[in-house]
């Protein structure tokens, strides 16, 4: 019998281990596509607790400060404590909920409206039959002195995609698939509902729930642990809560100008195209390009001339907004580059679509900062420099023995309430400051 302590036990301990987390790993990238279908429905399950978490956290930085506007009106007066925290809690829920429907009611009432008069306006019979003419004679020129051209005069493009499209759509397809997508709206708009209901639970008893989370890091993992837990958390607050509120008033902002310069320059359509254009530029990097293709598709049907217009203004918006407005805004920059930009609202969008696409950008923000951390550390247990930098030019580890009188320079440590650091322009990542009392 072998002992426990053997290395032959210990040797047979780590094969098995090995053994089992290969098949586990194997199983896993075989189904992966049934496990994404599970997570897919989970969330789905959940979707309205989800709804009602990111309901909350939007609506938090308003009720933080109704709150403290309350009590510094109330400061003075004969109310106790208690009724003086119970009090602000119930007013900034309220003025927060108002506001959060404001908002919404109002993006509603500037979007679809103009949408279906654009949808009828732009489906009507006399409009069809100007786009025919126009498409027509487009044809006609672009084919001229070709061998298409008798072809094109003998036949019609317009009605054999007309009747193409007639012999390939089944109403009854058709209509199973309206009933179904109607069914999922309706679906969303009743998790949304229940979600902004938990959200007002939330916010009523945040302290209480954030709490009950610390209490159960606590009892599960070890002190470090659980300070290192709580440390991920405070970063992911301020990832989170930075880019999305930052953004969000960004998005406000460009959709404004947008407005205005439209109206300037007489161009159609501008209420619901600015809305188009503010919306989608929540989305770094590939939301711009979306909102300018919707807008534009809109304008070119009434005049190509209007929409190279419009085209020209917002390409030049959105180099004011990503040099000027957005990093003033947003605190000069992410932390990663626009590669990386790129790669997680490509990855996240296709894993979650919409929601992935927005989110992702934070998320992979937080990934890259732990691994940034993790980096340094490994480094300065081995006295290696930490600067990017510092290993441009070199061909062995010997070459950066040369940099050794620079170790230090660039260490990340925390100390109580921050992270400390000394600042690199040309370094990939900048660490911020973490406030102690942060909360989700």
């Amino acid at each position: 019998m072998f002992r426990k302590d053997s290395r032959y036990f210990r040797l047979g301990l780590t094969l098995l281990a090995v053994i089992v987390l290969s098949t586990l790993f194997a199983v896993t990238l075989i189904n992966i596509g049934t496990i994404f279908s599970v997570l897919k429905s989970i969330i789905s399950i959940f979707s309205f607790a989800i709804y009602g978490v990111i309901f909350a956290y939007l609506m938090n930085p308003l009720m933080k400060l109704v709150e403290k506007l309350v009590r510094r009106l109330l400061c003075r007066s004969n109310v106790t404590e208690r009724g003086l925290t119970k009090l602000s809690r119930i007013v900034g829920v309220i003025v927060s909920l108002l506001a959060f429907l404001a908002i919404v009611y109002g993006l509603l009432a500037m979007v679809v409206p103009p949408l279906v008069d654009s949808i009828i306006e732009t489906f009507s019979p006399e409009n069809l039959q100007s786009y025919y003419v126009k498409i027509t004679d487009w044809l006609t020129n672009v084919v001229r002195g070709t061998p298409l051209e008798d072809w094109l005069r003998e036949n019609d493009p317009i009605k054999a995609v007309q009747d193409w499209l007639t012999e390939e759509i089944n109403i009854f397809s058709t209509l199973g698939s309206a009933v179904t997508e109607v069914y999922g709206v309706a679906k969303v708009l009743f998790n949304m509902v229940i979600g902004l209901v938990a959200a007002v639970y939330l916010l009523i008893s945040k302290e209480r729930f954030i709490s009950q989370i610390k209490k159960i890091i606590v009892a599960v993992f070890k002190p470090r642990h659980a300070d290192r837990v709580f440390e991920i958390g405070r970063l992911t607050n301020q990832s989170f809560g930075g880019f999305i509120v930052g953004k969000l008033i960004d998005s406000l902002i460009i959709g404004v100008i947008s407005y205005v310069g439209m109206v300037l320059l007489k161009l159609p359509y501008p209420l619901l195209s600015s809305a188009f254009i503010g919306i989608t530029n929540i989305i770094p990097f590939f939301g711009p390009l979306i909102g300018i293709v919707i807008g534009g598709v809109l304008i070119v049907l009434q005049s190509p001339i209007q929409a190279l217009t419009f085209l020209i203004f917002e390409l030049i918006l959105q180099q004011v907004d990503g040099n000027i407005i957005g990093p003033r805004i947003l605190g000069g920059r992410l932390g990663i580059s626009d590669f990386w930009i790129l790669v997680s609202i490509t990855v996240f969008g296709s894993l979650f679509g919409f929601g992935g696409m927005l989110l992702g950008v934070p998320v992979f923000t937080v990934l890259y900062t732990l691994l940034s951390q993790a980096v340094s550390n490994a480094l300065r247990k081995k006295h290696l420099p930490e600067k990017t930098t510092d290993y441009y030019s070199i061909l062995c580890v010997e070459d950066l023995e040369k940099h050794e009188k620079d170790f230090g320079e660039s260490t990340v440590f925390y100390s109580g309430d921050t992270y400390e650091t000394a600042y690199d322009p040309d370094d990939d990542f900048e660490y911020g400051e973490f406030d102690d009392e942060a909360d989700a």
